[in-house]
């Protein structure tokens, strides 16, 4: 696969500290990085505390041509008071960093909360976050991650509101796939349930214009595996990607969950795989 840049995420190494995380990712053979300031579940960046400048300076130290997206804290819009704040922070943060994404989530909607209340506080958060969004030149991308993101109805009119260009899509069609995701941040884990299971492959094809970064991830039996060993129609919506003329990045995800030799092997077969690719 050539012109794209193939990364891999720190997320896959969420447990050692980040520059374990970045030094194995290097060794593999991955040129690009993303990483996450989402504690304590991958606390790799602390945006209060760690140097965007200094952090640039690792990840080109260790070997990369830079870092893909950087998934922000408290990415969970609907829901959560300090999300603009967070992203906001983040947004500056991966200016001075050189990094292009900042990952979110739409979150969670409680049963007390009616749909046009939640996509109102949704809409009215990210028109004050794409404020900062327009001042860094940094764009902020929706990953299907939440009650309405997963199903395409959902993501649609959630990436729709506003014709901002910097409101864009980072897509994972494993999300989709299996239709639910744990919600992990400083406020805590639940375990977020779509009202159905949709079709990776349909649901790209109807938002591809607004993706501007990916994971590629696989599971099976509830399990991250290696890319095409899963669920996951992973040529298929790489071919739509190609299709559509996609030229951002490519990066690998697991949830982290496995222990370090199986990770590896995991990112191995997933280089391999995604070099395999003609683009």
């Amino acid at each position: 696969m050539s012109g794209l840049n193939i990364a891999c995420g720190t997320v896959l190494f969420r447990k050692y500290p980040l520059e374990k995380a970045l030094e194995t990712i290097r060794s593999i053979g991955f040129e690009w990085v993303e990483t996450q300031a989402v504690g304590p579940w991958c606390p790799h960046v602390t945006i209060n505390e760690t140097d965007p400048i200094k952090y640039a300076d690792l990840v080109k130290k260790i070997g990369f041509k830079g870092t893909t997206a950087i998934w922000m804290p408290n990415g969970t819009i609907i829901s959560n008071e300090k999300s603009v704040e967070s992203a906001k922070l983040t947004l500056e943060w991966a200016h001075a960093a050189g990094i292009p994404v900042v990952n979110t989530g739409d979150g969670y909607k409680s049963k007390e909360m009616s749909d046009e209340e939640a996509f109102k506080n949704y809409e009215d958060r990210m028109l004050r976050i794409l404020e900062t969004c327009e001042k860094t030149l940094t764009y902020i991308a929706l990953e299907p991650h939440g009650t309405f993101s997963l199903t395409c109805a959902g993501l649609e009119r959630l990436v729709s509101f506003t014709e901002s260009p910097w409101l864009g899509i980072n897509y994972d069609a494993c999300n989709i796939r299996r239709a639910y995701y744990i919600e992990n941040g400083a406020e805590g884990s639940k375990l977020v349930q779509a009202s159905m299971m949709e079709n990776e492959c349909d649901v790209l094809k109807r938002v591809v214009k607004k993706v501007v970064h990916t994971h590629a991830k696989d599971m099976k039996d509830g399990k991250c595996v290696a890319l095409t060993e899963g669920i996951v129609d992973t040529k298929g919506w790489l071919a739509i990607l190609k299709q559509a003329g996609y030229n951002g990045a490519i990066s690998l995800e697991t949830e982290g969950e496995e222990d370090f030799d199986t990770t590896v092997s995991i990112a191995k077969k997933g280089l391999s795989f995604l070099h395999s690719i003609s683009w």
